[in-house]
């Protein structure tokens, strides 16, 4: 090794937690700052066999803050321009297996309904698709609140468990 590829070493070994930091702060991530400090430092390593360099720190310093800054640029351009090629690439229409799995789904949740004795298909349906709470259901079928919330309750079980058994829920 030459003189100046020793006193080379040595700045490395000086500077590297300090351009470490440096870069961190700029690019958030701690194997990427350690990555561009090796980056610099090859840099600084070229230039100095083709010309002299006064202060070798700020040269070291501007390096490093300029290599940070173009890996942030690259990379949100990357993430960026990645992000709306996915957007253009998805469907918002849902696939023909989920149409079939969701069809099955309703047809076996309507049927389990229809299956309900007529108090309690009454009272979920007044649940949940009238919005309805269960003051209100008691007293439109003349019950008391908590009948109401057992029954709605058992209109929710029934149907949760049917579509369990055909494996839709």
């Amino acid at each position: 090794m030459t003189t100046r590829a020793f006193e080379l070493a040595g700045l490395y070994v000086s500077e590297r937690s300090r351009l470490g930091r440096l870069i961190h702060r700029i690019v958030g991530n701690q194997a990427t700052a350690e990555d561009l400090v090796q980056d610099t430092f090859i840099n600084v390593l070229g230039a100095a066999q083709s010309q002299a360099i006064r202060d070798e720190k700020a040269y070291l310093s501007q390096i490093a803050r300029n290599l940070a800054i173009d890996h942030v640029r690259k990379h949100r351009a990357f993430v960026q321009a990645s992000e709306a090629d996915l957007f253009a690439l998805v469907d918002p229409a849902p696939s023909p297996e989920a149409v079939a799995a969701d069809r099955q789904a309703l047809a076996i949740t309507l049927a389990a309904i229809a299956s309900l004795p007529p108090r309690t298909r009454k009272a979920l349906e007044m649940h949940r698709l009238g919005d309805h709470t269960l003051v209100q259901i008691g007293k439109a079928l003349g019950i008391s609140t908590s009948l109401a919330g057992r029954l709605v309750l058992e209109g929710y079980r029934i149907v949760r468990d049917r579509l369990r058994e055909a494996g839709a829920g």
